[in-house]
């Protein structure tokens, strides 16, 4: 069979919703879809042992099966599923060539507008909104090939850390679905560790894609400020969002970023993109300048953090890489001088015409926003004085090192049923949001009960290629225990899931 005789069998085999779910012809264990990344698919397809059908159907299959115990889903878009995969094959048997993202299962967070999709932003304001248009990352990705398996839980409006959502439910940990997955990407990060997703984008405001994946265990890539697109998202700050990634591994994340970066942002994208990565995965970390951001990142942290941390740097010292302490200037109150003002404020500015219309669409955690007393314009002033400031003197510090390094989160993922300190769960990733340079968490170990930790690595401006490949080389050196995990054990997810409902009621949960 050709090439092009593949490609027109497998589009006629699409054509019926049936056909997705249906099981193909035996395939062995090691082809299991949902366990490639997506280099792993890409070479499973270019050698026909797999079709877009089979790993369309397989995720869906693993959904059904897995997310009512994890909520990593809001909305399942199974028809557009469905109808992308055929519409894939078909362009692809037109045209005798595949896009670069060629039959990637990806979700979607429930902050960005998926046409013909349910898109709540997790909240009460947006819970029956279908929109008409994708946002700009979403036709990004299905222009790119991909395919759109449905739409992953948020904090309500993007605004927390926790993924514990009053209107649509509660994210689990996959780890410990005891504990919580971060936010506020929770989903999104719980989808691609617990392999019921390959690819999720999230949204990054002060470390809502880099939080649920270090807690969960996956990659998580907020790039510079503008990289990707934020058009169709339903953000609140426009000063700090970012839109971002959530993938397997460091590599998986160079493929996509590659793939959706629009051009014109001064960034490499494309085969150029892939150029500069491979270039710095071949040299490797042996030479290269890390600064370690101990002053005020290391404060304070859980003994599991500090011990992970502490193995990374000897990794990455015995790897060749050249470590040296360094100091961004934080204390204990930039974060109130800096970022605080300016988020508030503008949030503010985004949600007033409906607080005032409809006040009781927000959970009360959302609406102690508005009840705050005003803030001065002096201090708005002094913020985005300051914040500039804080941007040149990162750029600085990262003339003298090549990346900074320290922990993601301070904590490992604190149970469901609380205490939960949200301001100590944001302490190490605002910073870069306000910097506005490129940010990645990358699985570093695993702390008290097996549980995922983070390592944050920080590069300059558009330089995503040398970070990701960076990510990647601690990543092989430090490989997470996933075997640790309740979603492999796959049974005891789903009963401890509905033990933590029963003694938890959610309304209580979001409370906290």
């Amino acid at each position: 069979m050709t090439r092009r005789e593949w490609l027109t069998w497998a589009a006629s085999a699409a054509w019926h919703p049936a056909a997705i779910r249906a099981a193909q012809p035996p395939r062995p264990p090691e082809d299991d879809p949902t366990a490639l990344t997506v280099a792993g698919l890409a070479r499973a397809y270019g050698e026909r042992r797999l079709t877009p059908i089979d790993v369309t159907g397989a995720y869906l299959a693993a959904i059904d099966r897995e997310d009512g115990a994890l909520g990593a889903y809001v909305t399942v878009a199974r028809e557009r599923a469905v109808d992308e995969t055929r519409r894939l094959l078909l362009r692809a048997s037109a045209l005798g060539t595949e896009p670069p993202l060629f039959g990637v299962p990806v979700a979607h967070k429930d902050l960005f507008a998926t046409r013909g999709v349910r898109t709540t932003g997790g909240s009460r304001l947006h819970e029956r909104w279908v929109p008409d248009e994708d946002a700009d990352l979403v036709a990004a990705f299905t222009g790119a090939g991909a395919v759109l398996l449905g739409k992953t839980n948020t904090h309500e409006l993007g605004g927390g850390v926790t993924t514990i959502n009053p209107f649509f439910g509660t994210t689990h940990n996959p780890h410990d679905p005891t504990r919580i997955a971060g936010g506020s990407s929770g989903g999104s990060a719980a989808a691609v560790a617990a392999r019921l997703a390959l690819v999720a984008t999230g949204s990054d405001t002060g470390g809502s894609v880099r939080i649920p994946a270090a807690l969960c265990g996956c990659v998580g890539l907020k790039p510079t400020f503008g990289l990707l697109p934020t058009g169709g998202l339903l953000g609140a700050c426009p000063t700090f969002d970012h839109a971002g990634l959530l993938t397997r591994t460091a590599e998986d994340a160079a493929l996509v970023l590659a793939a959706v970066a629009p051009s014109g942002t001064g960034a490499p994208r494309g085969e150029a993109f892939l150029t500069r990565f491979r270039a710095a995965v071949e040299r490797g970390l042996h030479g290269g300048r890390l600064g370690v951001a101990r002053a005020y990142f290391c404060a304070g942290l859980d003994p599991g953090v500090a011990a992970a941390f502490d193995e990374a740097l000897r990794t990455l010292s015995a790897a060749g890489a050249r470590l040296a302490d360094v100091d961004l200037g934080i204390t204990a109150e930039t974060y109130g001088g800096l970022f605080d003002p300016i988020a508030v404020s503008e949030i503010r500015a985004t949600y007033r015409a409906d607080w005032a219309a409809r006040p009781e669409a927000f959970s009360r955690d959302f609406a102690a926003v508005f009840q705050g007393p005003p803030i001065p314009e002096t201090a708005l002033a002094a913020a985005r004085v300051a914040r500039e400031a804080f941007e040149r003197r990162v750029a600085t510090v990262l003339d003298e090192v090549d990346l900074l390094v320290m922990p993601t989160v301070p904590v490992t993922a604190p149970p469901i049923a609380g205490p939960i300190d949200g301001m100590r769960i944001l302490r190490n990733t605002w910073a870069f949001n306000a910097a506005r340079v490129p940010a990645v968490s990358v699985p570093c170990g695993n702390g008290a009960g097996g549980v995922p930790v983070g390592l944050q690595l920080v590069g300059p401006r558009f330089a995503e290629p040398e970070l990701l490949a960076a990510a990647g080389a601690i990543e092989r050196r430090l490989p997470l225990a996933a075997a640790a995990s309740a979603i492999e054990r796959r049974l005891p997810l789903a009963a401890a899931a509905s033990a933590i409902e029963r003694r938890l009621p959610l309304a209580a949960a979001a409370r906290r």
